[in-house]
């Protein structure tokens, strides 16, 4: 049989190498220059309790979801593997461990749950790690093994991808690693010689791996953050690790603060002091600094917060993924308390995206909310990023000489922007507060004080549409059946809709980086031209399409998927099959 197109899961329990399986593979695979995609769904507990699982797709195109189902499970641990056989494709397979001796439940056992229309392969995985270290340690390393044989994969790469991460553990641990690798090979060759053949084209160039959390580490820090505060919180806390890692380099500096609420306000006070700066949070987190996102808005200062979402409310589901928090990203605050909130849909926009969300917040001295997610955050995909370095970038609006010299702070503008110059800068003194103030920064509660103040600070978001992107409208032109999306959502829907395509339905897409404030006028051109318009997102309330039923006076059909895993492209596709139906009738 013939692949141009695999996904694969490893499931297993904390402990067992799971997601470091799919590195390995993810690796191996991207140096051989195939699209790769890997999302890892692990138990908030501690080690040695709770499901782990690795699912590995990998592609000679290019791929924008985890996709429908599996083509092989791999069940690390029996009982914890056997839900995971509903999401077996048809004519799929699954490996099981033979090691394990004497008699086992039926209802804990994997193999009396594979039904006839699966395939199994049992390999004594314990053993052959057993046999490999000594100990049940490369578990992992026997099933990647096996799996390279399974679909005629080069081995070399793998070896040389195993080399790579264990590298740092001595060449002792290296070769252990091989001989497992080497060993489920050898036993899947020997007792299962199959003629499975995964297509890799001629000529293929690797490529590059990334999760979404460290694009955006690596955008900011390319376009000149200074400065990180944080508080370690699933599933943001490796924005935070590769800042401490990385910005000393760059005489920058990484503090890790006791609260939410602390990080936040130290980086309203980096900002203060003229330099860039970032936190990095999920739904808790952001939560506790709604107060100082206020103060952002009212004194003036720009803030960068990345709120990488993941199931709630409360402490909710730590280490599964949803989008819950658009509303308390676009709302979350005391008065009238604009913000701008912004969605990467992929690597890519996680990288140039916070760029511009830099650019952004210095120019028009606001709080930017970057709203990714654990499934975007932490997935590993294969990337094209162009490099965009350039660490002394400055975007701030500096007063002219003759404004320097009678210096208001909150000088009334056109474009709601006030020159702005940052303590040390010589020519000016200035205060600012929470309190309403006057064009001076001195405390002011007059009505009309109040009133122009709020009206300058709601201005700079009329003006900044100049600078946002244009919306990107995909599919046929033509089509009445329109789809709108945000986040990592967005590549479900792209696929659902090729889905949809393949069986004679067209539909068209718009999607934007951008959520608050949108480019209004493309919003509105589009969904004029649509007979249907389909919203998914993961969460029960609907929270984008309310947005949009608000904003453009749209009567959507709304996904609601408040979901702990990605969305399903199927689940799309069904939807705009059913939109055409209606229209049909």
């Amino acid at each position: 049989m013939r692949y141009s197109e695999i996904t694969i899961r490893f499931c297993g329990i904390a402990g067992d190498g799971v997601v470091s399986s799919g590195k390995i593979f993810a690796g191996a695979c991207a140096k051989i220059g195939l699209h790769v995609m890997v999302n890892d769904i692990y138990s908030a507990e501690i080690r040695g309790l709770g499901k782990s699982s690795s699912t590995i797709r990998f592609s000679t195109s290019k791929l924008n979801s985890m996709g429908d189902g599996i083509d092989l499970l791999v069940g690390m641990a029996a009982k914890e593997s056997i839900v995971d056989l509903h999401d077996i494709k048809q004519e799929g397979s699954v490996m099981y461990d033979t090691s394990t001796p004497g008699s086992v439940v039926e209802e804990d056992s994997l193999v009396a749950h594979i039904t006839p229309e699966i395939h199994g392969y049992g390999i004594p995985i314990k053993q052959l790690a057993n046999e490999a270290s000594g100990t049940n340690q490369g578990k992992n390393l026997v099933a990647i093994g096996a799996i390279c044989y399974f679909y005629s994969l080069p081995p070399d790469m793998f070896i040389e991808q195993i080399k790579a991460i264990f590298a740092r553990k001595g060449e002792r641990i290296v070769e252990t690693n091989i001989t497992a690798f080497r060993l489920g090979y050898d036993y899947f060759k020997e007792h299962y010689p199959l003629n499975n053949q995964f297509e890799i084209s001629k000529g293929l160039k690797p490529k590059t791996l990334i999760s979404g959390n460290e694009a955006i580490a690596q955008g900011a820090i390319d376009c000149g953050l200074k400065f990180f505060a944080g508080y370690p919180i699933t599933p943001a806390t490796k924005i935070m690790e590769i800042a401490a890692k990385e910005l000393p380099k760059l005489e920058g500096w990484t503090l890790q603060m006791e609260d939410e609420i602390a990080a936040i306000s130290a980086v309203l006070g980096a900002w203060f002091a003229g330099k860039r700066a970032m936190t990095a949070t999920a739904g808790p987190g952001l939560s506790l600094m709604s107060e100082m996102i206020n103060m952002s808005v009212m004194a003036e200062i720009p803030a960068i917060i990345v709120n990488v979402q993941r199931g709630g409310p409360s402490t909710g589901l730590p280490t599964k993924v949803e989008q819950g928090d658009l509303n308390i990203a676009l709302y979350g605050g005391s008065g009238d308390s604009p913000r701008v909130v912004m969605a990467p849909c992929d690597s890519e926009e996680c990288y140039n995206g916070i760029q511009l969300a830099f650019d952004i917040a210095e120019k028009y001295q606001t709080p930017v909310i970057f709203l990714s997610d654990l499934f975007l955050g932490q997935r590993i995909e294969t990337v094209a990023i162009e490099p965009n370095i350039d660490r002394e970038r400055c975007t701030r609006k500096r007063p002219t000489p003759e404004q320097l010299k009678n210096y208001l702070r909150y000088q009334i503008t056109d474009d709601g922007v006030s020159p702005l110059i940052v303590p040390g800068e010589s020519g000016a003194i200035y205060s600012i507060t929470g309190l309403e103030h006057s064009v001076t920064g001195n405390p002011n509660y007059e009505s009309d004080v109040h009133s122009m103040m709020t009206a300058k600070r709601f201005r700079k978001f009329e003006s900044m549409v100049a600078d946002l992107p244009q919306a990107d409208i995909i599919g046929d032109e033509k089509a009445v059946i329109g789809l709108a999306g945000w986040g990592s959502t967005i590549g479900s829907i792209l696929e659902g809709m090729e889905i949809a395509r393949k069986r004679g339905v067209t539909s068209k897409l718009i999607k934007s980086i951008m959520i608050h404030p949108q480019r209004e006028d493309l919003f509105q051109e589009f969904f004029a031209s649509c007979k249907k318009i389909i919203v998914p997102e993961m969460n029960y309330q609907g929270q984008y399409a309310d947005l949009l039923k608000s904003r453009y006076g749209i009567r959507p059909i709304e996904v609601h998927i408040p979901s702990v895993n990605p969305v399903s492209p199927l689940k799309i596709a069904q939807k705009i099959m059913e939109a055409n139906d209606e229209l049909s009738q």
